[in-house]
């Protein structure tokens, strides 16, 4: 995963009148809601990539075609601005897509959740839930922000540690065709010794769901 910290904005001032459901029914919906997901299937889509340091920033522009077994093929189209032709091609097998929504479910024997009430998120109403991880681990959800129609993330907020990196960061979702996925990362990692700052940020774009992927994009591989 990544290495750190925006922090989270999310604008208060969802209605009053509405009451918020109880935490439990909060909880079992949000695991309904996850379950009844389709699998992500054949996708193709885009992302920009930022990263910076104390003496540099590098952007990158990328194209993914990701297959429904875990294959995929990562296409490097730009790089600071200045396009890659031919594009950088690298070709990877990820069974599990790291930033799929069920990956950072907070709905398990490893968390202890609560109800901080509503609010709202890109203009949506929303269930702010604040979450505590029970076991050591080096990644861990602090914030769940639930749209209030389809009880599935909007944002969610967590920590990272490891090696000698801290921070913290947010990813934020959204309904895609019927999936529900990611639109945006962004984190910030603080490196010991010297306390140096590291940020990177990830933005999704243009998902399409083709029902089958041609062999030659993966080089042939079946």
């Amino acid at each position: 995963m990544f290495a750190a910290a925006i922090a989270l904005a999310s604008v208060p001032g969802a209605s009053a009148a509405a009451p918020v459901p109880p935490i439990d029914v909060l909880q079992a919906r949000y695991r309904s809601e996850l379950e009844a997901l389709p699998p992500l299937g054949n996708v193709v889509f885009r992302y920009q990539e930022s990263r910076s340091g104390p003496t540099h920033v590098r952007e990158e522009e990328h194209r993914v075609y990701r297959r429904d077994d875990g294959e995929e093929r990562n296409e490097t189209l730009a790089v600071n601005g200045a396009p890659v032709v031919p594009a950088i091609v690298r070709l990877v097998s990820q069974p599990v897509w790291p930033y799929d929504v069920r990956e950072f479910a907070v709905d398990t024997p490893e968390y202890a959740v609560l109800s901080l009430g509503a609010t709202q998120v890109f203009g949506r109403r929303a269930y702010a839930l604040s979450s505590v991880r029970t076991t050591p681990g080096d990644f861990a959800v602090t914030r769940v922000y639930l749209d209030a129609l389809r009880f599935l993330p909007l944002r969610e907020a967590f920590d990272v540690s490891g090696g000698s990196c801290a921070g913290s960061g947010t990813i934020d979702f959204a309904p895609a065709d019927d999936r529900w996925l990611p639109t945006s990362v962004s984190v910030t990692c603080t490196v010991a010794p010297g306390g140096s700052e590291f940020k990177e940020s990830i933005s999704f774009s243009d998902y399409t769901f083709p029902q089958t992927l041609p062999p030659d994009v993966f080089g042939g591989r079946l």
